[in-house]
């Protein structure tokens, strides 16, 4: 058994703490968006390429004054405009494939039987495609927003803005599985545990 699992939600659904469940119960996660990141850091030898390709497409406008990438610039440029949005998908999703695909490959040869890739585009980029499946973290239109606002410090106008960048029907669509994270982590994490035992059923079964 070789299963890697797709856990995607909008901004707010708590992804990041369902993976830090997963991890606490002993299961390998990587983050899509942290490798979004890693490919366009100039710092790295894997980022080199996507950062250079990045400043070729936006040039100087989205560079701090360090000459590094400034993401809160790069992310509202990408919201004032579609077609940025796509010339920047262009550039990062090959590359996040790579890395991740790497990634699995080192999860199957030495002898993982489950794991877990969080991402926001997970379906959008294709990616779900060569998972097992994909999970969707819900949670309601309310708790989304007050998260959002409380943690990233975000104005009611821009954290709608971001949510409708996002396509929560589509994920629903997709997902085999939901992970409702409503209430508490404990109650989260009984969710998670089901689901993990189930795929591990699943292989005696086999």
């Amino acid at each position: 058994m070789f299963e890697v699992w797709g856990v995607t939600g909008v901004i707010g659904s708590g992804k990041s703490t369902a993976m830090k469940l997963v991890n606490e119960l002993g299961y390998p996660c990587i983050d899509a968006d942290q490798v979004s990141r890693i490919v366009v850091d100039k710092k790295r030898e894997e980022g080199k390429k996507g950062f250079a390709l990045i400043y070729k497409a936006f040039g100087s406008e989205v560079l701090n004054n360090l000459g590094e990438l400034d993401r809160p610039a790069l992310r509202k440029r990408m919201m004032r405009n579609p077609d940025d949005r796509k010339v920047l998908e262009s550039i990062l999703h090959p590359l996040i494939l790579e890395y991740i695909t790497k990634v699995m490959t080192e999860w199957k040869s030495s002898g993982t039987k489950l794991a877990f890739i969080e991402g926001t585009r997970l379906i959008e980029s294709n990616f779900h495609n060569m998972l097992s499946g994909i999970v969707v973290v819900t949670a309601s239109e309310a708790l989304k927003i007050k998260r959002l606002m409380k943690r990233d410090s975000m104005g009611r106008d821009e954290v709608f803005q971001m949510l409708q960048l996002q396509n929560e029907i589509l994920m629903k669509r997709i997902a085999k599985h939901e992970w409702k994270n409503e209430s508490s982590e404990a109650v989260l994490k009984k969710q998670i545990q089901d689901f993990i035992a189930k795929r591990l059923e699943s292989e005696k079964k086999a």
